[in-house]
């Protein structure tokens, strides 16, 4: 008889936003059956018209309580649960997501995973709820959405591949291209060309100033335009990641494998090596001097119960089909060589930080996976490679910063399980 074995999310409230989950979460259970149906899902880089007329297109799904319609599920079944790919496909919806502001030195550039600037369906959202700033362009996949007041200066271009959503005014030296509509709240001064393959929505007064050839395929639309947040951060929007860890301190598969809680505390030498099967784990730290080396052959989550220190050679292996959810109840701190997945599938890779400290990413080397940390600031340092996505308090790219955003992740979700029932609990 096959075993299923999955990890369930249970909120009292659930919100599908396209660019952002919310959840208060009071369990977790590990996940991932083949047979399961298809869930209905809502996608992250559908279009989504913020202060919309009516039968202007509004994609916003509804807040819900258990046994009502949640927008992330079918219901019923689950009833306001939703497993660990649920929960990935509706948090990492953007390539970037930002709860105040998104500062890059330099550039900023996010496709699909291995998608080309000509690709023809680009993927790759940039999320802001405050202010965003720059020295450079800004050359986005997705929609690209601005919250904030603040204005904006873009060095040569401004493009995003689906939507523009823009509260703040920007001046633009060089050329404007957006794939779908623009909604602007203010005005968008531009020297140069400007292309706009749908429709333009304004506020009155707003809309394109200086010398620019601006050519708009649809019709132009005089309008209130409001520019909601896009990330899903204010209260009872955040996963309680410090609840989901406490409450996997005594919940947990640990003894199915011999998993000593204080395993991974103070690692020293070349490499401690710990295999995870498929299930949920838990370990009172990570840390130390050492190398470590986590294998993982199935569905699994693997819960923190303080810090995660990678001060010598983090790694991750992940075997076929393989995926980690890690939760870190306080902070990740990378100071040595970590590698957090496979570039090739970061989508398989999903790290849930409940801490405030500062996480610093990609320095010399590439940084793989989901990194979800809305009460921590994320700095990229130097030239950013990230394949994956993510969230973050505030994030700060003290160079350039180039995201693959891989698009995988908003399937995640297929694998759950048709109904809570199905689930046996791991208690």
């Amino acid at each position: 008889m096959r075993v299923l074995r999955c990890t369930v999310f249970e909120a009292t409230t659930l919100w599908a936003r396209p660019l952002g989950f919310c959840a208060a979460a009071l369990a977790a259970f590990a996940c991932g059956s083949t047979d399961g149906d298809s869930l209905q899902h809502s996608s992250g880089e559908s279009s989504v018209v913020p202060g919309s007329a009516p039968g202007s297109g509004s994609d916003v799904a509804p807040s819900a309580a258990p046994g009502t319609n949640t927008g992330l599920v079918s219901d019923p079944p689950l009833l306001g649960g939703a497993c660990t790919g649920q929960v990935a496909q509706d948090t990492f919806a953007a390539a970037l997501c930002s709860c105040e502001d998104t500062n890059i030195a330099g550039y900023l550039r996010t496709r699909g995973l291995g998608d080309s600037d000509d690709a023809g369906d680009l993927v790759g959202s940039v999320s802001v709820n405050g202010d965003y700033s720059t020295n450079g362009y800004a050359n986005v996949g997705g929609n690209f959405t601005v919250a904030g007041s603040r204005d904006i200066a873009f060095a040569g271009l401004l493009q995003a591949g689906q939507d523009l959503f823009f509260h703040p005014a920007a001046d633009v030296a060089g050329v404007v291209k957006v794939g779908r509509d623009a909604w602007l709240a203010d005005a968008l001064r531009a020297f140069g060309r400007v292309a706009i393959e749908r429709d333009l929505y304004t506020a009155d007064g707003a809309g394109f100033r200086g010398i620019a050839v601006v050519d708009v395929g649809g019709a132009r639309h005089t309008q209130d335009v409001s520019i909601p947040a896009p990330c899903a951060c204010g209260a009872g929007q955040v996963i309680d990641v410090a609840a989901l860890v406490d409450d996997a301190r005594t919940n947990n598969d640990n003894a199915s494998i011999g998993l000593d809680p204080d395993a991974l505390n103070l690692t020293v030498g070349i490499g401690t090596p710990l295999e995870l099967p498929g299930g949920r784990f838990y370990v009172n730290q990570i840390g130390g001097v050492g190398g470590i080396n986590l294998r993982v052959t199935g569905k699994t989550a693997l819960f923190v119960g303080d810090d995660l220190l990678a001060t010598g050679a983090f790694r991750i292996q992940l075997e076929p089909d393989a995926e980690l959810d890690l939760f870190v109840r306080d902070n990740l701190a990378i100071t040595g060589a970590a590698l957090f997945g496979d570039r090739a599938r970061p989508s398989a890779t999903r790290v849930y930080v409940g801490g405030t400290g500062d996480i610093t990413v990609a320095g010399y080397a590439a940084f793989v996976g989901n990194l979800y940390a809305p009460t921590a600031n994320i700095r990229v340092g130097g030239f950013g490679q990230i394949y994956g996505s993510l969230f973050g308090k505030n994030i700060d790219a003290a160079g350039f910063l180039s995201v693959g955003y891989d698009a995988a992740i908003q399937q995640t979700g297929k694998g759950c399980p048709p109904n809570v029932n199905d689930v046996p609990r791991i208690r």
